[in-house]
């Protein structure tokens, strides 16, 4: 972010992962500018941060607050405020240091929504997340809500009309007669409804009173466009908003590569010491790995289809994390090793996955065809199971491995028969 020279920067609660102290010395020396209303020292009550930031945009003065989400690390030395508690006083002093104001947040969605229903003067919401991609810029009242995928696979860039008037020109889904012609319909949907039942009735109807809530929602809106079509002095603002692909092939800056790469070895020497310290035991592992036999069992019976494993990119997956340095990174291990199951539980606990026995090392057997120790024991009683497509796609994802072709691949990592 330093090297980018980036103007602010919304704190997460991922960023906190090695401490609020961490990020906050690394704040210091990088001179980062961190923004959170709402993240707040224990100790004195104080934000940990800089609630908001001023900065310029030619002559347009711009205020950027940040939100921070839940936390996930509640023995942390910080806490957070609520937004309901932080929102109005924030607002009320940036309001006129600022013609435009812009909140970088990692609250929830629907949060974010609400944020938007209730408060006009915010003109931006940013939000963050982890598993959505992009979203197109929504106006919700007069906020713009919008979002760029995670993991760094695409540039958002809005190019912004901002004048005095300070409101959003309406987009499609605001035209004025689409708007007329939908509330026409709603308040002809009432009226049919009022003439079928009681009032009685009426009054426990959700569908019925979902109409009224679509009914008032959309006289509001088209009091405010009329409103706003009245008033020539302040001109409605307008944007285009752009997701650029940022193409694997691309060449990578040499600077941020190399911090990028001096960041993750440092994530491994750390997660290396943490795990020292708490490592699972040998009873917590074997009762996990229970039912596994691991690949020499298979050999005794199956050698001719192990030995082909072996020539397989499945049996060198771990040397790919060693060769990274990025053996100790849970976020990666669970598609280099060999696990009883791919589920949620089994594949988030880090503890496991950092502790796991060098004989599970490697994509082996069972990570195709599950836990096999019932079959090494009695054969013909308990056969193994046969991987399909949705078996590989639990680790080749369309977002660690967007040209993967099950149809194509399997053909090279198909066992021979026999």
């Amino acid at each position: 972010m330093a090297a980018m020279r980036v103007r602010a920067i919304g704190v997460t609660p991922y960023d906190l992962a090695a401490g609020a102290d961490f990020l906050k010395n690394l704040a210091q020396q990088e001179r980062l500018p961190l923004v959170s209303a709402n993240l707040i020292d224990k100790e004195n009550g104080k934000p940990v941060f800089s609630p908001y930031l001023l900065t310029n945009a030619g002559q347009t003065r711009i205020a950027v607050f940040g939100l921070t989400g839940q936390l996930q690390n509640t023995s942390e030395k910080v806490s957070l405020r609520p937004w309901q508690d932080v929102l109005p006083h924030i607002l009320e002093e940036i309001s006129a240091k600022s013609d435009m104001i812009i909140l970088l947040s990692s609250l929830p969605q629907q949060i974010n929504k609400q944020i938007a229903k209730q408060y006009k003067t915010i003109h931006i919401i940013i939000q963050s997340g982890q598993f959505t991609g992009n979203i197109y810029p929504k106006i919700i009242n007069n906020t713009l809500l919008c979002q760029t995928g995670a993991k760094g696979k695409y540039l958002g860039i809005l190019d912004i009309r901002w004048n005095r008037g300070h409101q959003w020109q309406p987009g499609k889904q605001q035209d004025p007669k689409a708007l007329q012609s939908r509330l026409d319909r709603v308040v002809w949907q009432l009226q049919r409804l009022r003439k079928r039942h009681q009032e009685k009735e009426l009054a426990a109807n959700t569908y019925y009173l979902r109409l009224e809530k679509e009914k008032k929602r959309l006289e509001e809106i088209l009091a405010d466009l009329n409103r706003r079509s009245t008033d020539q002095a302040q001109p409605d603002c307008s944007y285009e908003n752009t997701f650029l692909a940022i193409e694997t092939s691309l060449p990578q800056e040499s600077k941020v590569r190399a911090i990028i790469e001096q960041t993750r070895r440092e994530v491994n020497r750390l997660n290396r010491e943490l795990r020292k310290k708490q490592r699972l035991t040998d009873e917590k592992i074997g009762q996990t790995f229970s039912g596994m036999a691991g690949k020499n069992r298979c050999k005794e019976c199956h050698p001719s289809q192990v030995a082909f494993y072996l020539r397989t990119d499945h049996a060198r997956a771990w040397q790919t994390l060693t060769r990274r340095d990025q053996q100790y990174n849970p976020d990666c291990i669970a598609c280099h090793a060999t696990l009883p199951d791919y589920g949620t539980a089994t594949v988030q606990d880090e503890a496991l996955l950092t502790s796991l026995p060098a004989r599970f090392h490697n994509v082996g057997c069972e990570a195709c065809h599950g836990p096999s120790l019932a079959h090494a024991n009695e054969p013909d009683s308990n056969l193994p199971g046969q991987p399909k497509a949705a078996t590989c796609r639990q680790c080749h994802t369309a977002k660690h491995d967007p040209a993967f072709d099950y149809e194509r691949k399997v053909p090279r990592i198909r066992c021979p028969a026999g």
